[in-house]
C-alpha cells in the first residue's frame, strides 16, 4: 500500500499553513522521498503515480519548498529540473507550546506511564518507522541497566501495525511498553513535554515532523543520524543507525546515564527553536 502523509492533531496547524501556502500561490512543498528508498514498501504503480505527481509539481511552480536540504539535494538528484526552483524553509511550530515545569510532568506521568519516567517514540506504529529496531534496542537499554523506564508509542495504528502488534505481545518487556494513539493536540504536548528523551527511529518527515515539536516542548532528542530529523535537531541531538539495534540501544543507555548532557540538550533545543520563531 502507499503510506500517505498522516499528521496527529498536534500538527495540523503546520498542515493548515501549508495547505494556505500552496493553495495562494504556485510554491510547491515535498516533505521527504519515502517512495524511492528501497524496500518501501511501495508498489510499481504508487511510485509511478507519485514521480508523476512529482513531475508536474516541479513543472508547474515556481518554487519548491523544504524542510531540509538532504531532501532538497535528493530531490535534484532525481528530478533535474528542480534545480533552481528549491527554497528551505523552516519548521512551523506553535508559538504557544513551552516546557512544563516538574509538578506538571509528574501528574502526566500518572496519567500515561503510572507514575514512571519514559522514553516516548512519537512516529507511525509502521515497518517505515523501524519499530521493530526501537524495541530491540529497547531490550539492550533494560538487560544492561535493569532500569524500571517505561518505553511509550504513540502514533497512527492501522492494518500495517499488525504484525508488530502481535510480536509486541511476546516482547520480554511487554509490561514496560505502553501503546497510545489518537491523542487530543493538549495531550499530545503533554506527552511529549513529559519523556525522559523522544527516541524517533523514523527517518520519514512524511509521518510528521515531531523534532522541533519536542524540542519546543522541551524534550531531549534522539533520531536518524544524516535525515530530515537530524538537521533540524542540530546539536540539540543525538544521534543514531535507525537500522541497528546496538546503535539505539547504546544512546538511549548514554543519555539515560548522563543527565548533564540531557539538560544540555533540552536547552540547546529550546534556544534553537527560540531562532526559528
Amino acid at each position: 500500500m502507499y503510506y500517505k502523509l498522516e499528521i496527529p492533531g498536534a500538527y495540523q496547524g503546520i498542515i493548515e499553513d501549508l495547505a494556505k501556502l500552496s493553495h495562494d500561490s504556485d510554491q510547491f512543498v515535498i516533505h521527504d522521498l519515502f517512495h524511492l528508498e528501497k524496500n518501501n514498501g511501495v508498489g510499481f504503480w504508487q511510485r509511478y503515480a507519485e514521480n508523476n505527481w512529482l513531475k508536474n509539481g516541479i513543472k508547474n511552480s515556481s518554487e519548491i519548498l523544504f524542510f531540509s536540504t538532504i531532501t532538497q539535494l535528493s530531490l535534484e538528484s532525481h528530478f533535474p529540473l528542480s534545480v533552481g526552483k528549491t527554497k528551505l524553509i523552516k519548521p512551523f511550530v506553535d508559538d504557544h507550546i513551552q516546557p512544563f515545569d516538574d509538578d506538571a510532568k509528574d501528574a502526566i506521568r500518572y496519567n500515561f506511564a503510572e507514575g514512571n519516567a519514559y522514553f516516548l517514540y512519537n512516529g507511525p506504529i509502521h515497518p517505515a518507522g523501524n519499530v521493530l529496531e526501537l524495541l530491540k534496542g529497547f531490550s539492550i537499554f533494560k538487560k544492561k541497566l535493569g532500569s524500571n523506564m517505561k518505553l511509550v508509542m504513540s502514533g497512527k495504528i492501522g492494518a500495517y501495525s499488525k504484525p508488530f502488534l502481535e510480536l509486541l505481545d511476546t516482547y520480554k518487556y511487554r509490561s514496560d511498553v505502553i501503546i497510545t494513539y489518537d491523542l487530543s493536540k493538549e495531550n499530545h504536548i503533554e506527552l511529549l513535554s513529559s519523556a525522559y528523551a523522544m527516541i524517533h527511529t523514523c527517518r520519514w518527515e512524511r509521518f510528521g515532523m515531531p523534532v522541533p515539536l519536542a524540542m519546543k516542548a522541551g524534550a531531549a532528542v534522539l533520531a536518524p543520524d544524516n535525515s530530515v530529523h537530524s538537521e533540524m535537531a542540530g546539536m540539540a541531538g543525538m544521534f543514531f543507525n535507525e537500522k541497528d539495534p546496538a546503535d539505539i540501544g547504546e544512546k538511549i543507555i548514554r543519555i539515560y546515564k548522563d543527565e548533564q548532557m540531557r539538560n544540555e540538550m533540552i536547552g540547546t533545543g529550546i534556544q534553537r527553536m527560540k531562532s526559528h520563531s
